[in-house]
């Protein structure tokens, strides 16, 4: 997934854009590719870890899991309390027959770390995978 593809603006700016995601600093990052899938995305900016979470699930690649996670969840409908169990969930994701999600992570100036995923099978896949980088990978059942 190219980076070219995302826009990074207010609210009011992307609006028109289906699949936003909104960063803790009111500003909002939207995919602005195509939809002939299901498309989810997901944004953070790279900060401190929050230290309950850092303890429960380490700090390296966090916000590159995190967003994975919620592309996940996003695509899938299951419920925000999953993103317990993704991050927890260290399988390193591949094309396996459960594959539903495949998933990009890349890295926009400003520290912005945004992974977006597509949905190409039913299916609820399982893990999320601990690598990071501009890279797709599929998630497994």
């Amino acid at each position: 997934m190219s980076p070219g593809r995302l826009r990074v603006g207010s609210d009011a700016e992307l609006a028109g854009y289906r699949a936003r995601s909104h960063l803790h600093d009111g500003r909002v990052v939207a995919w602005a590719g195509s939809y002939d899938v299901p498309v989810a995305v997901d944004a953070e900016v790279e900060r401190t870890v929050p230290a309950a979470l850092a303890r429960r699930f380490g700090t390296d690649g966090f916000w590159e899991r995190w967003t994975r996670a919620e592309c996940v969840v996003k695509l899938t409908g299951r419920g925000v309390a999953d993103i317990v169990g993704l991050m927890a969930d260290d399988s390193a994701g591949g094309d396996g027959p459960g594959a539903a999600v495949s998933l990009s992570t890349v890295r926009l100036p400003g520290d912005i770390v945004v992974s977006i995923g597509t949905l190409h099978r039913e299916g609820s896949p399982r893990g999320i995978g601990r690598s990071a980088g501009d890279r797709s990978f599929a998630c497994n059942l």
